[in-house]
Formats: structure tokens, C-alpha cells, sequence
């Protein structure tokens, strides 16, 4: 924005700021009654956010204009740090799956949110604003005025000026603002460092016996071989928008993965660009994007310097890269031959509509898959599956979504066949590209009803296949198993992978035996932050990696006793110096320690003092985060069950080894 634009809308801020302050509407309160996210305790409007400007963002997860409205409060909580200024997200939920505690905590960590987040489950705040849509930004004085309301997303630039005018204007007025700070407990810091963070999507290479999976939460894609082993990995761990070797690029929450010969292209979701990988050397280089946020809808770009709209998910069709455009709420195609891209089908408006390709509608779509003519798309705030005909160039829906065009809140769990079998936000399709027409069935990630489907593509006839429909980890039977918000899939002969992105796991579902599987990851390095950890007596999250011993017997003297845990480590390794490496040693029956213990390990021997009451069963958790020389590092993690008994002349010591995983 020039300075000459920039001016006159702070006069008009001045203006309109002047006029609210004084006869304003008043803001209501709320959040006492309510759950908050982000912080200690539950806030009130009307006392601790009283004497501070507050930007107020409605908004729901799984919105993707939300999602662009991130980025633009988080530039605005650093340029005015320091100030009586404070962001609250309002999480005012549209499917059931979010308005759970759990889920909505997942997400502000998924999303990096470090402001305030109450949970609005009813839509009593939304109700007592008269908000009518996501998102919704309302700004509010510090002695508690509404003073102005702007609602969808690209709305930066007014509102740096409103609140720059708004702290000026308040400043004036001595005694306005409060300067003491909200009780912070950001749930980032309850998490801790893992090989896998929020994976996204995942594409098998059954040529080179590969599995690729965008580890969207670190920022990378991962190389693996098909049994979990780790071959090497694509960006540094940071978000960034960087071309270059593989250990010096960049991506930025990377999703949707696919594989043409050579080359590994992936859609770099949140740079709002697509890259390319050259698999033989790892280089990594933009093939269209510039990392801005674009908005075009109808015209042939030239690829180079084109400006995408969050792409979610690519699949390769002949000599085209297809693209689920979500942000655009349409489906684009990159041809490999003029290096061009456009809008394939949509016309960009986030409806439900079949049709003529230039006619029909989507919403959000975010998962895609082709096989021969016909295109496969998760159309995801439709809650339905849609499928593209390429010869006859018509969009048609299979399953899922409303008769009425703007009704994009048909939403459920329901299988069978018809109009209006109902999903729940899916994510995630795939097909079994060698599969033949009359053969082929169409596997989706029906994301917020935790559970893989399937769908026949000529009847439309929808059905559970694995997944209970409740929230968390748990193989076995496809149909009792677990998952939680599944994103992507990947066939790959007769198994499925899935990537299990709330469970920060790669699941595995075997085709001909309906059992399912968690994909056990040997080497993985784990990007490491510097963070703290409250330690507490809950148990340790059980990797995927983690070995666990067969049960031990051991015995040891009433009293006194030291559990020893040793970390095998091999000439040039360590204990990573800023990652939370911890134990847990919990009772699992019987007396044997007074209570649990929880500590950090810090050297490669550990001892770790227990008072024997009596005999029982303990369990003993290690997690350890070992750094080689050249900074690589892995995540260790054991197990192990011991039953003890208690011995007059016994030993007063346990020893326990964490060797390496592989």
C-alpha cells in the first residue's frame, strides 16, 4: 500500500475510531463460564481484557479462510508486542468433530496459534456479536466498545491501521489501558519433540519401493522405505520458502505429494506453491508459485512467477499435474509440455454445484486421485465426494453434500447408496492405480469421522471400512481400529497407508486380512526445538519406534533401591542439549514405589531413586533424543514391564539399557 493510501485510510480510521469510541456499542461479556486454550485459567471481557485493545477472530478449524487470517494476527502480535494489544481467537465450530476440547487443541498446535483461544461450543459469543460468518474480526476498546467489524480474509492492511489509530487514540487518555499481563500457558509447550508432526499426505512409489510423506508439522517430506526404515528427508525442519540442496530448502506445512519418472512434486500448501524434487541428487526447486497468496480464477498463466491459492493435493494424469486448488475452491491443471497452469474445473464461488466443468462448484477441495477419466476429489467443506469426467468434461457428485448448492452443512456419518450419504470433512482419496474400471473402489479419509470409507465410482454406494468412528490409536481389526483426523492415503499393492495426521503416525491397513497397523519408523531424525516440558507422573506417548521388552522379573531389598537407565550411545553421539529427553517409572500393581516418578535424562547414566514398599509391577517409559556429530538427530524410545519381588538379601539396584532402535 502506498504512503499516499496509507494516509487517507488512517484519516477515515480516525474518523470512524472517534465515532465508536464515544457512542460504540457495547461489548459483551464472555469466557468467563467458557474452556480457553493457550492460557492458565478461564478470561473474562470484562476483566482481564479490560485496558487492552482486543482483535477478536471467529473462526473455525477447519476453514481454509481462516487459515489464511492466521499469518496476518500472528504479523500483528509481533509488530505490536509490547503494547495493551491482544488477539483472542473465538472457536466457534461448524462440525461436531471440532467443538471437542481435544480437537481444537490439536489444531491451535497444528497451526502454530500463540494467542488466546476460547472455545465458543454453543455459539453463545458468536450469538451475543451477531456474527453471521467465518472469519469475523471485531475490534474492542479497551473500556469495552465495539469498534469496528470486518468479516473474511485479506483484511491486513485495515486492520494494522485500526489498531495503530486505535493505540494512538487511547494513549491520549490517561489510565485507559492495562498493562498486566494474561496468565500464558501456550499448549505448544505440553508437546514434545517427535519423528513425525501432523503428517498431511503420503504417496507410495512402488518402482522404487518408496514411501514419500509430507511431515507437514516439521515442515519437510520424508523419503522411507515401505517398511518404516527412513532414507533421507527433503527441507531443513523450518518453515521457509528456500530452493536448493535437500538439506537447504525450505517448505512451509508441504501437503499433497505425487510422482512423475524423476521427479517427486509437492504441494507446498501454505507458500501457496507447487515444487519439484529431482529424486537422483534431492534438489529442490519451485515449479510454480512465488510464495504469495493468489487469486486468479479463470485465466492460462505461464507458470513462472504465477501466484497460487493454498494447493491441498496433486495427483499426475497423463502430461497434466492436477491440483486440488482449496483455496481457490477449485481444481487447476499444470501441463508439463507450455509450463502453464490454470482452472481446470470450478468457477471459484465455494458452493456444491455439478455441471459443465466452467459451471460447477466446489468447496474446499482437498484430497484427489485419478484413475483413467476420471478424476476423484474430497471436497471438503461439502462433505462430499465428487468426481471429475474428463472425456465428457462434467462434474458430478458420488457421495456426500447437499441438493441445495449453498448448503454446505449436510454433514454426518451415514453410509449406503444415493444422494446425500453423508461424510464429515474428508481430507484424504485414493484408488489402487492398477485396479481395473469394473474392479476399482475408491478409498477416502473421512477426516472428522475419525474412519476410512469406501466408494463404489459407478453406483456411488458409500461404506465404513475401517475406523470406529471414535478418536485414537488403536490396530488390530479395521473395524474396531482407531484413528484420529486422518488426512491422506496411499494404496500401495495390498496395503494402504494412511497418514493418521492427529496421532503424528503413519497407519497401515492390510486389504485382503481388514486389519490394521501402525507403520513402525526406524531412524527418523527429529527436528529439535528448545522448549520446557512440565514433567508430571501421566505416561509417556508411545512412538511408533518404540521398543518394547518382554516382561522382565527382577528382585530387589525393601527400602532404598536405585533404577539405573544407561543410554548406549556410539562414539560422536549425545544427549540432545535443548530436547526435553525424559523417563517415567508408574505403578502398574503391587506396592514397589511410594508413588510415580518423572525426571529428565541428561547424561548417558541416569539414576533414579525408588523406595520399595513391597512387591508389584512397575512400568518404566524412556525417551531419549540422540544427536550424532553432524547434528542428525533420532528419537530412542523403550519400554519396559518388570515385575518385582521383594527379597531380604536382594540386590538394591535395577538396571535397564536404551540401545539403539533399529
Amino acid at each position: 500500500m502506498d504512503e499516499e493510501r496509507r494516509e487517507a485510510l488512517r484519516a477515515r480510521a480516525r474518523e470512524v475510531l472517534a465515532h465508536n469510541a464515544e457512542i460504540g456499542i457495547p461489548a459483551p461479556d464472555f469466557g468467563a463460564d467458557k474452556e480457553w486454550l493457550n492460557v492458565a485459567r478461564p478470561l473474562s471481557r470484562a476483566h482481564d481484557l479490560a485496558g487492552k485493545l482486543v482483535l477478536l477472530d471467529f473462526w473455525t478449524y477447519c476453514c481454509i479462510n481462516c487459515m489464511h487470517v492466521l499469518p496476518d494476527l500472528a504479523f500483528l502480535e509481533e509488530k505490536y508486542r509490547g503494547e495493551p494489544f491482544v488477539v483472542v481467537g473465538c472457536h466457534s465450530a461448524k462440525f461436531s468433530n471440532e467443538r471437542e476440547l481435544e480437537r481444537v487443541r490439536e489444531a491451535v498446535v497444528r497451526e502454530g496459534i500463540e494467542h488466546p483461544v476460547v472455545l465458543d461450543r454453543e455459539f453463545d459469543i458468536w450469538k451475543r456479536y451477531a456474527i453471521r460468518a467465518w472469519p469475523t474480526l471485531m475490534l474492542l476498546s479497551p473500556d469495552g466498545r465495539i469498534l469496528g467489524t470486518l468479516s473474511g480474509e485479506g483484511q491486513l492492511a485495515v486492520l494494522d491501521v485500526l489498531i495503530e489509530q486505535a493505540l494512538e487514540l487511547y494513549h491520549a487518555r490517561p489510565g485507559a489501558f492495562d498493562s498486566t499481563p494474561l496468565p500464558m500457558q501456550l499448549e505448544a509447550r505440553r508437546s514434545l519433540p517427535r519423528e513425525l508432526r501432523f503428517p498431511g499426505k503420503l504417496v507410495c512409489d512402488p518402482r522404487r519401493q518408496r514411501l514419500f510423506v509430507a511431515d507437514s508439522g516439521h515442515h519437510r517430506v520424508l523419503e522411507l522405505t515401505l517398511d518404516g526404515r527412513y532414507v533421507r528427508h527433503f527441507g531443513q525442519g523450518q518453515a521457509g520458502f528456500v530452493d536448493g540442496p535437500a538439506g537447504e530448502a525450505r517448505f512451509r506445512t508441504p501437503q499433497g505429494l505425487a510422482v512423475r519418472g524423476e521427479t517427486l512434486f509437492v504441494a507446498d500448501t501454505a507458500n501457496h506453491a507447487v515444487r519439484a524434487i529431482e529424486l537422483e541428487t534431492g534438489a529442490v526447486e519451485t515449479l510454480v508459485g512465488n510464495g504469495r497468496q493468489g487469486y486468479e480464477r479463470a485465466r492460462v498463466l505461464p507458470a513462472q512467477g504465477a501466484a497460487l491459492d493454498s494447493p491441498w493435493d496433486l495427483c499426475v494424469h497423463r502430461d497434466q499435474l492436477l491440483i486440488a486448488m482449496a483455496g481457490a475452491h477449485q481444481i487447476w491443471s499444470y501441463d508439463f509440455a507450455s509450463a502453464s497452469i490454470r482452472p481446470l474445473a470450478g468457477d471459484g464461488a465455494e458452493l456444491h454445484r455439478a455441471g459443465a466443468f466452467e459451471l460447477a462448484a466446489f468447496a474446499q477441495p482437498s484430497g484427489i486421485a485419478v484413475h483413467a477419466e476420471r478424476v476423484f476429489v474430497a471436497d471438503s467443506e461439502a462433505s462430499a465426494l465428487r468426481v471429475l469426467e474428463l472425456e465428457t468434461r462434467r462434474v458430478a457428485t458420488l457421495a456426500g453434500g447437499a441438493r441445495e448448492p449453498r448448503d454446505l452443512f449436510h454433514f454426518g456419518d451415514e453410509d449406503g447408496t444415493g444422494f446425500g450419504r453423508r461424510l464429515q470433512h474428508p481430507l484424504g482419496v485414493a484408488v489402487d492405480p492398477s485396479a481395473s474400471n469394473d474392479s476399482v473402489l475408491v478409498y477416502v479419509a473421512d477426516t472428522y469421522n475419525h474412519k476410512i470409507k469406501i466408494a463404489d465410482p459407478d453406483t456411488g454406494a458409500l461404506a465404513s471400512y475401517a475406523g470406529s468412528g471414535e478418536p485414537g490409536c488403536v490396530d488390530g481389526e479395521a473395524d474396531a481400529a482407531r484413528f484420529c483426523e486422518p488426512g491422506g492415503l496411499a494404496v500401495c499393492g495390498p496395503e494402504l497407508f494412511v497418514a493418521d495426521t492427529n496421532n503424528h503416525a503413519i497407519r497401515v491397513i492390510d486389504l485382503e486380512q481388514h486389519t490394521v497397523r501402525t507403520l513402525a519408523l526406524r531412524g527418523v531424525p527429529v527436528p529439535l526445538e528448545p522448549r520446557t516440558v512440565a514433567l508430571d507422573a501421566q505416561p509417556l506417548p508411545r512412538w511408533p519406534s518404540t521398543v518394547v521388552h518382554a516382561q522382565l522379573k527382577r528382585r530387589l531389598a525393601l527400602g532404598e533401591a536405585d533404577l539405573v537407565l544407561e543410554i548406549e550411545l556410539a562414539q560422536g553421539e549425545s544427549l540432545a542439549p535443548s530436547a526435553p529427553s525424559q523417563y517415567r517409572v508408574l505403578r502398574e500393581g503391587g506396592l514397589v514405589a511410594a508413588r510415580a516418578v518423572a525426571g529428565t535424562l541428561d547424561a548417558a547414566r541416569t539414576s533414579v531413586a525408588l523406595g520399595v514398599a513391597g512387591p508389584g509391577l512397575l512400568r518404566v517409559q524412556a525417551l531419549a533424543y540422540v544427536c550424532e556429530a553432524s547434528g542428525t538427530c533420532t528419537v530412542r524410545s523403550h519400554e519396559w514391564h518388570v515385575d518385582i519381588e521383594v527379597r531380604e538379601r536382594a540386590p538394591s539396584h535395577l538396571v535397564l539399557a536404551i540401545a539403539t532402535a533399529e
